[in-house]
Parts: structure tokens; sequence; C-alpha cells
């Protein structure tokens, strides 16, 4: 009951802060817990003797013993529950969300001298229990408890102490079931850890609050020294006698002073502005006569410049007293100019009005052009996009010119001319004849004679050509070349330079977005060749046939025209790799892909099926002409002669199997299977032979 009523008090009229950061909290959970102990004392000691369990001679001995333990345990060990226990509990029992740490990290020789000192101060607390009850006399000085505690609440605070006073009373406690001390010794001791705690805490909270309240002021000087230093106006605050106590740096970039100058100015004679009756040295005396001030005032600078200023000054009162002055400047000099300034916007307004309508229109052509290149199938058809794209972007352009690197990067030839005029530029060059290649950005090539021009212009050109290299994934893929015109009539243009610019940044944009477009339809068709093509032997793979033999049947069933498919396997080919090793044996797939190019015809499909066996689709060819043609091919095999490293390769032989559309299967899976089939036949009569499917197999 009494415990309960002082957890009310505590959490209710008292409101204490369960952390004790505060001494006011401190010492009232000192008193509040001191009350409940004794009451729970008086009414548990009466209710043992009402008991008999002890008698009345016994209770003032029991009631120490009693207050002192209760006593203990709440001024010693529970507010290091309250402080380090609980709130991980709290938290456990009720989630709440999670906040970032506000604490900055610690340097590594802090966290190493933090560490020294917790351990000193853990040895400390360990030394004096051994003076204490671990020396010759078992009981030495008590009061050496309070150095540890003293030093760990003055250094920690309140969160510090409480672990060493746990740690204390733990040491004590044990010391003690060592070295039983006698009953009188026991209360003096209980009592000595009872007051120590008390200490401890009071210190600790004491300590704590300062430190917080040294933290917050910190803060708060700190916000209020940035508020002034990174204000955009200038801000200076004298003293009583006129003199600078402090600036921030707009109002040192304002005059031109630095610190130390403005340190030694009487400020009211600083700048005064010749024929000026409005200035600082007139008004600011009226504010240390008390006024607020707010006035517009012209003031010279350090430089000589006369500046426009609004000035907005008080008085810094202290017990009724002027005690100096807080002035506050702002230019206004610019607003002075705002006539002739919003004259010249205007102006420059109007002619950014043209220019982005200019830039309005270029950007809805560019738009479409990527558009129409989104939708390009094929480098021709991105190609004639251009071409229509081109003229409507640069209508000044008379001709111009695409180039495209060669599979072999060492030629660049134009792909697309456009333009009225004959191009000046030659349709295949080396790359190093183009400075724009050459220097990875923009060039302008002039007439001959001034300038450097690219050789693979004509040399009797009277045209300015622009090359800009049109770069993707970081890899140029060729150039864009234009020709804007005579010189004659270029240097007849207002403001020539702009015109040029402005063609640049376009043309930059428009090689760009081509680049993109092309190296996407580029790698679309590298990446389809590479699904559906073998690695090793350039033959079409499993899956191509597949697509490609339903296709096909499609076709044939619809034209009512025959299709015959032909399983070959070379024959004891991994004996071939054991013997002659597997880089002859990818030698000799290659080499009989290569015979398949040659002997079969462009509309057939070759087809790698996997390993050393190749499936070939015959469009318009029946079983009879399939067999034909597999012995013939046959033969050519037996006839092929390869070497290898100075190695002959071979004899090779091929077998074969044979089934035909529609007398053997009508599905892609029924030819496939009933081929195959024929192949193993083939396999099984010797090798070096071609089966064809028979009705029973069908």
């Amino acid at each position: 009951i009494c415990y309960g009523l002082a957890a009310s008090a505590l959490r209710g009229p008292l409101q204490i802060d369960l952390g004790l950061r505060r001494r006011r909290d401190v010492v009232r959970y000192v008193l509040v817990c001191g009350l409940a102990a004794t009451g729970a004392t008086i009414i548990g000691v009466a209710c043992l003797i009402a008991d008999h369990s002890i008698t009345w001679s016994e209770y003032k001995s029991s009631a120490l013993g009693w207050f002192l333990g209760d006593a203990i345990g709440l001024v010693g060990i529970a507010p290091f529950l309250l402080i380090h226990v609980f709130p991980y509990v709290r938290n456990w029992l009720v989630p709440g969300p999670s906040q970032p740490g506000t604490r900055p990290p610690k340097r590594a020789t802090s966290a190493l001298a933090a560490l020294a000192e917790t351990c000193g101060q853990g040895l400390t607390i360990l030394a004096v229990v051994w003076v204490m009850f671990g020396t010759k006399d078992h009981y030495g000085p008590f009061y050496l408890c309070f150095i540890p505690i003293i030093w760990i609440a003055m250094r920690q605070g309140i969160r510090r102490v409480v672990t060493g006073l746990l740690l204390l009373n733990f040491g004590i406690v044990v010391a003690m079931h060592l070295f039983p001390p006698t009953p009188a010794l026991f209360a003096r001791v209980a009592l000595l850890m009872l007051v120590v705690s008390a200490v401890g805490l009071i210190v600790g909270s004491e300590v704590s609050e300062r430190h917080r309240l040294a933290i917050d002021l910190n803060e708060q000087t700190t916000y209020l020294n940035s508020l002034i230093q990174n204000s955009p106006l200038g801000i200076v605050v004298l003293d009583r006698k006129g003199f600078v106590e402090l600036t921030n740096s707009t109002f040192e970039r304002l005059f031109q002073y630095d610190r130390q100058e403005l340190a030694s100015i009487d400020i009211r004679k600083m700048g005064i502005a010749e024929n000026e009756t409005t200035d600082s040295a007139q008004l600011i005396p009226q504010i240390f006569e008390g006024k607020a001030l707010h006035q517009t005032v012209r003031q010279r600078r350090k430089d000589g410049q006369i500046l426009d200023l609004t000035l907005r000054g008080v008085p810094l009162l202290s017990n009724g007293e002027v005690r100096g002055a807080y002035l506050i400047y702002e230019d206004v000099s610019e607003q002075i100019r705002a006539a002739e300034a919003q004259r010249q916007h205007a102006e420059s307004l109007n002619q950014l009005v043209k220019e982005l309508e200019l830039r309005t229109k270029q950007m809805t052509a560019l738009n479409d052009m990527g558009s129409l290149l989104e939708c390009s199938g094929t480098v021709k058809e991105a190609c004639a996009v251009v071409a229509e794209s081109i003229e409507k972007l640069f209508p000044k352009v008379g001709s111009g010119a695409l180039y495209l690197f060669k599979s072999s990067r060492n030629l660049v030839e134009s792909v697309l001319r456009w333009g009225t005029t004959a191009s000046i530029s030659e349709p295949t060059f080396s790359p190093d004849a183009c400075w724009s290649l050459r220097r990875g950005q923009p060039h302008w090539s002039e007439h001959p004679g001034t300038g450097i021009s690219c050789r693979h212009l004509a040399e009797s050109a009277t045209t300015e050509c622009l090359c800009v290299p049109m770069v993707a994934q970081g890899n140029t893929i060729g150039i864009l070349h234009l020709e804007v015109g005579g010189v004659a009539e270029l240097q007849q243009v207002p403001g020539n330079e702009n015109f040029r610019d402005s063609h640049q940044r376009l043309a930059i944009s428009v090689a760009s977005q081509i680049a993109l477009s092309l190296a996407s339809l580029q790698l679309r068709e590298t990446l389809r060749e590479q699904s559906i093509r073998d690695p090793l032997t350039g033959l079409f793979n499993r899956r191509f046939l597949e697509e490609s033999l339903e296709r096909e049947l499609q076709l044939a069933s619809r034209k009512k025209q025959s299709l015959a498919v032909l399983f070959l396997d070379l024959d004891h080919f991994k004996r071939f790799n054991d013997t002659f090793g597997h880089d002859a044996g990818d030698r000799v797939l290659q080499s009989l892909a290569d015979l398949f190019r040659g002997f079969f015809r462009a509309t057939d499909l070759c087809c790698r099926y996997g390993g050393e066996e190749f499936a070939i689709i015959l469009p318009e060819a029946s079983s009879q002409q399939a067999v034909i043609r597999a012995d013939a091919l046959r033969s050519e095999v037996k006839n092929l002669r390869l070497q290898y490293k100075k190695q002959v390769l071979g004899p090779l032989t091929l077998s074969a199997g044979v089934a035909a559309f529609p007398e053997h299967g009508s599905t892609c899976d029924e030819l496939l299977k009933i081929a195959d089939q024929c192949l193993y036949e083939s396999k099984s009569r010797g090798r070096d032979v071609v089966t064809v499917a028979s009705p029973q197999n069908a």
C-alpha cells in the first residue's frame, strides 16, 4: 500500500521525470521513497509483532533493518532500473516508432579515453570495497565509498552514477557475505549505503541538469549566432560609445571592411556621403536616446561607392538604460535603379520570348523525330525519318549527310544525304579525316585558308560545315554533317556567333537522339542474331529451328506443297574429340557449317540441333529430293579434307535421317521425332548412310 501510494504520488501530483535528470526530481524521489519505506517498516514490523514472530524488545532492531533494506533497494538499486532497464522494457512491451540517434559519433581517442576512465572508476570501486572489507582489520574507513561515487557523478552525471551505485552496493553486499559484520556494524554499513546512494543521486542529477542547461544554452547561443551570421542583411551591434561590438559577414561585405578595421571605427562617422543630409551619422544618435529607427539613408563604402540603404535600428536596454544599439542594413540600391533595369529587362524578355518560341519549335520537331525513330524497325527506316526531320530542324542548312562507321571501324560511310545543293563531303573517308571524330566534340570547318578544316571536305568549298560526333552508350557510331551556307551569306547575318552557337546546340541534341536510336536498333538486331544463332558455327540454333519449322509447315499446308527435314550427325565425333582434342572438334564443326552454307539453297534453313547433330529444313522439297540432297552432302563430307595445326583431320562421315511433310507427319514434333528415328536407324545400319522414313515410321 505504501509503495503504491508513493508511486502514485511520484507519477501523479509530483510528476517526476523517470530519468531523474533534475535535482528536484531526485530530492522528491528520495523523500517519497523514505516516507514509503518508513510506512512499510512500521506496518511490516507491527504485523510481525502481532504474529508473535518477534517481541517488542526486537522492534527497534527489526524496524531499522527493514527500513534500511527497503531504502537501499529504493535509493541504491531502483534508480538503475528506472533509468536503464525500464525504457527497454517499455519499448519492448509497447513498441513505438524508432527514432534515429542524435548523438554525434565519438572519435576514437574520445572513446578510448572514456573506456579508460570507466575502467578506472570500476577499479576504484573495487579498491574501495577491498580497503573497507578485505584488509587485515576487515573493516576500514567507510568514507572512502564517497570517492568513486562523487567522481562518477561529477564526470558522467545521473546515468552513470546509478550504475556505479549498483556496483558499489553489490560489492558491499558480496563483501559482507565474505566477511560477516556484527549487527551494530551491519546497521552502520547499511546506513552508509543509503547515504552514499542518496548523495550520489543528488550530485549526479545536479551535474546532469547543469550539463543539459549548458547544452541548451550553447545550442541557443549557436542558433542566435547562426541567425546573425547567415542573415542576408547586414547586422551590427554597437556599444554605448558607438563602437562595433559584433558584425556579420554580410555587413562586412556590404561596406568592404574587415572585422579588425571595424573594431576601431566609430560607425557614426563611417562613410558619410557628401551633400547628403539623411545619413546614418545623424540618425544613429537617436537610437542611443531610446528611439527605434526605420529610415532610408545613403552611405559611402570603403571603395567610395555610394549605397542606398534601408536602416533599421533599436536600442539595447539593460535595467532601463541604453547599453548599445542593434542596427540592420539592407542594400536597396538596385531598387533605386529599378526603372532602367525594368526597361532593359523588357528588351531582354522580348528577345527571350523569340528565342523560346524558336526553341519550342525545335523541341517539338526533335520530339517528333524521336518518337518516329523509336517506332523504326530498321536502320533504313530510321534514316528516312532523319531525312524528313532534318529539314524542319535546320531550315537554313543547305545540305548535309549522316555517316556511320563500317563494321570494321576503319572507314566512315554516308548512309543518308539531304539538301538542295550537292554535298562537298566525301561519301567514304577514314575516321582521322574528321576533326570531330578525333576530338570527340563538335567541330566547325570554315572555308579554305581560315581555321582548321576536315580533310573529307572539298578544297574548293565556300561553305561553313559543322561535324558532330554521334555517341551512344560511350561508343562513337558516326557523325552528323551539316553544311550551313556560303561564307558571304553568313557574314551578313547579324549575331553570327549566336547563330553558330544555336545551330551547334541543336545539332548536338539531334546527333544524340539519332545516335541513341541507331544504337538501339543495332543492339536489337545484334540481340536477335545472338538469340537465333549458334555462337560456334554461326548456323541457326534449335529454338529458331522449331519456330521456323512451325511457320514453314503452315506455309506448305496453305500452298499444298511438300517439305522435308534432314537430321544429320557426324559419326564417331566423341572419338574424334578424344583423338584430336576439342579445339580440333570445333574446327570440324565450323568447317561443316561453312560447307552447309555453300551446299544448300538460300531458302533452306541450316540449324545446329545440339552437339554434332544438325537439322536442315528444305521447303518445297519431297522426300526423294531430300534423300538425293542428303546423299550428295554425305559424299561431300566424306571427301572433305581438313587440317588443324599441320595435322590431317579425318576421315569424316555423316549419317542422315529424312522425314517429309505431309507423307510422314503433319506437325513439327512428328517430323522431328521421325527424322530423329531415321537418323538413329542410320547409326544402327553402320553409319555413313541416309535413311528415309517409311510408312511404318510414320
